[in-house]
């Protein structure tokens, strides 16, 4: 497609003229829009079969992939449950077991439900009789919840349709459930309704607030109240407001706080009141509320390392923690006893699951690391031990791995450390092909994690380089606030800063040097392109945010802007204009060669985003390089494509990467041709 069906917009925000050429690609019902899309399938298939080494690359993503793998393990009234899927099953299933030692009952298949169907433990009631589980048919954050009778087998008639899963909660007189679940379409009000088994009737409503552009509502329970947690925009503040119930007396609310400023996280256990409170403790601590939401005591203080995740488990509460990239899960009795640390690998990446059941004393949690792939134990409170519930076992890489901690000074002269990774057998030089990643936002951090991806870009030769750049939440909330915000250019120079670091260094050189990223790590992609396209030779962008002028126009995106801001603000608008990737294109420069991907389920991060970024680099003359869009109409934000598409999708990208970084695709001594 050459010219444009629609004119372009232009449009005065705040004393600046913002150019929208590609504004009508926005709606997806456009038979212009269609035509696009079919256009770019055709290119990308084009691209990939110039490729001589997708065969050799799906063979060795399965060999990664497709082996058993076991999730969300929880115990609950004695009885175990899981999610596994089994070497060559597309999607998994859900089972049950009476103990740890006797054989697993399939509780729920997706097979019967669609190519593209996905499920998951959503809740299981304190008896154990009963779990509420998800069904997704493609990639989006939408949800049905349906019930299945574990004692049986059988799937109640008693569901929720597709939506978006606010909060659910079993009975305590097991007569039915409470549930928060919005659809996507526009609505006056929050509810949280009551839904009676096997009965027809229309849901009871037993809470409702208004809403407001952006605002959320929450359902939290245990065995004896409901909490009702609103979610909205004060002036520039995000707050939140807390309301609660007696489960017997369902219609009858008292407000507990209001325009509480996040974050601040509320609890409801064992008839108790708990909140995660940041107030005056940057690294947070654990505080017990009374129902007027007066602080009563602390629980767990603040500590010298941020809390991640927290789990009340029986008596006992467990906390993990980061301190200098160093994983802790740490014991609390409820009355703020340390009992001390649990004994787990210290070189990785642990992830706490969170517990089901009230009464339950044990936690499970996992263990990962760059060469490890995941691990899931189960802590033994009786035993004070762990042990391995399961391992994954995957393709095994042919040299040890090497990792090496250093440091860079960003353009404000701060220091960011950097992680890079590489086999042993890699002989470093300034020719060495690297592929950088990091994420940047909304506190995450980047810490040890098994990828197949990178195992594999590892296996080819390429080293791996994660700087641990500011907007992260590696060191505490204020490297997250250093770059959030009207500070979010801090983020983008961080991530120049370490490419600038590998050249200048020896490692590698700009025509070696690859970026990866995908959702808010898309954004961080798409920016350093256009603010520095000699640097890198290709770019693969993920599911990403680009047009950050419109950002809160798409989905429920207007959430986020504690985390980027918002345009109906001129000092805001002013920051996010100046890194708005797809404003910052410029007609004469050959950027580097793009792999794009998104499809249509994605409503976190709309596909809107890639196709006006990619159409905008496309049509202009000075564009050599290629720029391709692997786009599926079942495709969504979250990881939930069947097994073979997933093979596929990540064959895709590594033979990109490839191709772009002319590296040969060589495993065990077998040689493929980087193109045909």
């Amino acid at each position: 497609m050459s010219t444009l069906p629609f004119a372009p917009v232009e449009e005065i925000i705040h004393g600046v003229v913002v150019f929208d050429p590609y504004r009508w690609l926005e709606d997806r019902s456009l038979p212009e829009t269609e035509e696009w899309i079919v256009d770019q399938q055709q290119r990308c298939e084009q691209y990939f079969s110039e490729c001589g080494t997708l065969d050799a690359l799906r063979s060795r993503v399965r060999d990664y992939l497709d082996v058993e793998v076991v999730d969300q393990p929880t115990k609950v009234a004695g009885r175990y449950f899981c999610r596994r899927r089994d070497p060559g099953q597309e999607q998994a299933s859900i089972y049950v077991r009476g103990t740890a030692t006797r054989p697993e009952r399939l509780l729920v298949d997706p097979s019967d439900q669609g190519a593209f169907a996905s499920v998951s433990i959503h809740r299981i009631s304190e008896d154990g009789s009963l779990m509420a589980y998800e069904v997704k048919h493609g990639g989006g954050d939408g949800k049905a919840i349906h019930v299945v009778d574990v004692e049986t087998g059988s799937i109640l008639p008693d569901r929720l349709d597709t939506g978006y899963a606010r909060g659910f909660a079993f009975a305590s007189d097991k007569g039915g459930f409470y549930y928060c679940h919005e659809s996507s379409t526009a609505s006056k009000d929050h509810t949280i309704r009551q839904h009676r088994f096997h009965e027809p009737s229309v849901d009871q409503v037993v809470f409702r607030l208004s809403c407001s552009r952006g605002s959320r509502l929450v359902l939290i329970a245990d065995s004896v109240n409901l909490g009702a947690i609103r979610i909205r925009q004060e002036g520039s503040e995000l707050v939140s407001d807390f309301f609660i119930a007696q489960q017997a007396k369902p219609l009858v609310w008292k407000q507990v706080f209001v325009n509480k400023v996040l974050p601040y996280s509320p609890f409801l256990k064992h008839g108790h009141i708990f909140a995660l409170s940041f107030d005056g403790a940057p690294n947070g601590k654990l505080v017990e509320l009374n129902d007027n939401g007066c602080e009563i005591r602390t629980i767990i203080p603040e500590q010298e390392a941020a809390i991640r995740q927290l789990v009340f488990a029986g008596n006992r509460i467990f906390t993990s923690h980061l301190r200098y990239l160093i994983s802790s899960i740490r014991r609390w009795t409820l009355l703020g006893e340390n009992q001390g640390s649990i004994d787990i690998p210290l070189d990785g990446t642990i992830q706490l699951f969170p517990n089901q059941s009230e009464t339950e004393t044990g936690l499970f949690y996992s263990y990962e690391s760059f060469t490890q792939p995941p691990a899931v134990f189960e802590y033994l409170p009786e035993v004070g031990k762990s042990r391995l519930y399961h391992q994954r076992h995957s393709a095994v890489m042919h040299s040890p791995c090497s990792v090496e901690r250093v440091s860079f000074s960003s353009k404000d002269g701060t220091r960011i450390p950097m992680t890079l990774v590489a086999l042993e057998k890699c002989n470093r030089s300034v020719d060495t092909p690297v592929i950088l990643t990091s994420y940047g936002g909304f506190g995450v951090s980047m810490t040890p994690q098994f990828s197949v991806f990178v195992s594999i870009m590892m296996e080819l030769g390429a080293v791996i380089a994660l700087p641990h750049i500011r907007g992260g939440g590696e060191f505490g909330k204020e490297w997250h606030d250093a770059a959030r915000g009207r500070n979010r250019q801090a983020a983008f120079d961080d991530f120049v800063g370490a490419a600038d670091w590998l050249c200048a260094s020896g490692e590698t050189n700009p025509q070696r040097l690859a970026i990866f990223g995908g959702s808010n790590s898309g954004l961080l992609v798409g920016a350093v392109v256009t603010q520095r396209p000699e640097l890198f030779r290709a770019a693969l962008c993920i599911a990403p945010l680009l047009d950050m002028v419109r950002y809160e126009h798409f989905d429920q995106a207007s959430k986020w802007r504690q985390e980027y801001g918002t345009t109906a603000k001129a000092e805001d608008f002013h920051a996010i204009y100046a890194y708005s990737p797809y404003h910052h294109i410029a007609n004469n420069v050959d950027y580097p060669a793009v792999l794009f991907v998104t499809g249509d389920k994605d409503d976190r991060c709309n596909p809107a985003h890639v196709r006006k970024m990619a159409a905008r680099l496309q049509e202009r003359d000075q564009q050599p390089s290629p720029v391709v869009v692997d786009y599926r109409a079942e495709r969504g934000h979250s990881p939930v494509m069947p097994l073979t598409i997933r093979v596929d999708a990540l064959a895709r990208r590594i033979a990109f990467l490839c191709r772009e970084l002319n590296l040969p695709v060589v495993f065990g001594g077998c040689h493929e041709t980087v193109c045909s």
